[in-house]
């Protein structure tokens, strides 16, 4: 069965407003497009992955899309979740993880521990972050549950499932649970090696 990654990215101009009290416009740019660069370049070596689309807000990203060597969709309108229907009504595929573009650590065993958790279908799982929001969130079929981002949204996921009658598991796995969402994601990774200078 085929499972399609989706990486919403919106317009890079629009991205991180909770960090513009620490970073400029150009630094926010930077940081938003070497996390999805990583996070895309993950997923495309994952082997449980058969293809890797982006869903993006801007030229930039349709560019970035591309020097990573994945397909890419323009978002409709803004709105992760709004991104995250439009690429599910185009995909076609058995499955879909959804994955945020802000994972600093995302590693291709996290990507594999969640797609071999939900290997019969109809399945829902989630990997949580560290703040109850969600880093992953594998569908099979890729329309059993609408998305639903946003705060706590890792219950809300939970919750759509168990609504809708299947299993559903949650999930904490190290390169999922730590997004880069604030002041103090930033300084969690700051220094670290591959991302940005203002980290």
């Amino acid at each position: 069965m085929s499972i399609t990654a989706i990486v919403p990215l919106k317009a890079l101009r629009r991205s991180k407003q909770r960090l513009a009290g620490r970073l400029d416009d150009d630094a926010r740019v930077a940081l938003m497009a070497s996390l999805f660069t990583h996070v895309v370049r993950t997923c495309a070596a994952a082997p449980s992955l058969t293809e890797v689309c982006a869903v993006v807000g801007d030229a930039r990203g349709a560019e970035l899309a591309r020097q990573a060597g994945v397909a890419w969709l323009r978002e409709p309108s803004s709105g992760l979740n709004a991104a995250v229907a439009h690429a599910t009504d185009r995909i076609g595929t058995d499955a879909s993880l959804v994955v945020v573009a802000d994972l600093p650590t995302l590693t291709v065993a996290d990507l594999e521990r969640v797609t071999a958790a939900g290997t019969v279908a109809p399945t829902v799982v989630v990997a949580r972050t560290h703040d109850g929001g969600t880093g992953a969130l594998l569908r099979r079929p890729s329309d059993v549950i609408a998305s639903a981002f946003g705060p706590a949204s890792a219950a809300v996921h939970l919750s759509a499932a168990h609504r809708a009658g299947v299993r559903a598991a949650l999930l904490s796995t190290p390169g999922l649970v730590h997004d880069v969402d604030d002041a103090g994601d930033l300084d969690r990774y700051a220094g670290r090696s591959g991302h940005p200078g203002t980290l």
